[in-house]
């Protein structure tokens, strides 16, 4: 995995939210504003990725030396939010704005577009998250994966969370499923923690947190995780939740290992 500098990618990512923060809109069955979903394809034009499935609630896209026979890991990342403004003011060592869930989709884009993932990484934009009764972006790409018969070694959620913003975290590893299986979490658990042992040798790690995607992913039977961006603040309030500039490429990096580290998990 290379990672630019710091400095260099935290400027990527700045870049990346001045372009894509713009909100999107679904009625829970389709997108009813691309400007989100839009904005992103136009920052992925001149990458290696393409457009792999095109849906009504999904935006999946697939590198240009993906392989469907070999080894799948997902990295799936709502765009829709609860707050009308959208907005990123990223002035000094925290940064804020509507960063549920702008930033990890901002961070996602560059690690694309800096190489981070590995060509068998699909990298997922979904909606209707948070719906009370949402998740119709994950119901469409676990359904994606069925019907195209991939094998998917673990989704990793992106989101933020309020947990480990005290202890001055990066990155937080949450909803570590399938829980009805605690050998099988439990090896989970080890395994992230090993992915990511050089980034932080004693990860915030909450096997059973919060509602979020993964909890959908996990009915469809796929492994899962949730790598978070501690923040704080009301993260659906209009003036959205500040986090820390210092905690992107750690957070970037985390979520690149964990995703790198895939074939350990089954």
């Amino acid at each position: 995995m290379k990672l630019p500098t710091n400095e260099a990618f935290i400027n990527e990512v700045q870049v990346v939210l001045e372009n894509i923060a713009v909100r999107g809109e679904d009625d829970g069955e389709r997108f009813t504003d691309t400007a989100r979903v839009d904005a992103i394809a136009d920052c992925l034009k001149e990458s290696q990725w393409r457009l792999y499935y095109d849906g009504k609630l999904a935006k999946v896209y697939a590198h240009d030396d993906f392989n469907p026979t070999k080894p799948v890991v997902v990295v799936s990342s709502h765009v829709d939010m609860v707050a009308r403004r959208c907005y990123a003011d990223c002035a000094g060592q925290t940064w804020k704005g509507s960063f549920d869930n702008l930033i990890t989709n901002a961070i996602a884009v560059a690690c694309m577009r800096n190489g981070l993932f590995s060509p068998n990484t699909l990298v997922a934009f979904t909606g209707n998250e948070e719906a009370d009764e949402g998740f119709g972006g994950a119901d469409e790409v676990a359904e994606l994966i069925d019907r195209k018969n991939l094998d998917v070694e673990i989704v990793a959620v992106t989101d933020v969370t309020y947990e480990g913003w005290a202890d001055g975290k990066a990155f937080t590893i949450e909803n570590v499923l399938p829980e009805d299986d605690e050998n099988a979490q439990r090896a989970m658990v080890a395994e992230l923690k090993s992915a990511v042992a050089d980034i932080d040798a004693d990860p915030c790690v909450i096997e059973d947190g919060d509602p979020d995607e993964a909890w959908e992913y996990d009915e469809f039977e796929l492994p899962c995780c949730t790598v978070c961006m501690p923040c704080a603040d009301d993260m659906h309030s209009e003036e959205g939740v500040v986090i820390r500039s210092a905690a992107v490429g750690p957070y970037s990096q985390a979520l690149a290992a964990i995703a790198a580290h895939c074939r350990n998990f089954v």
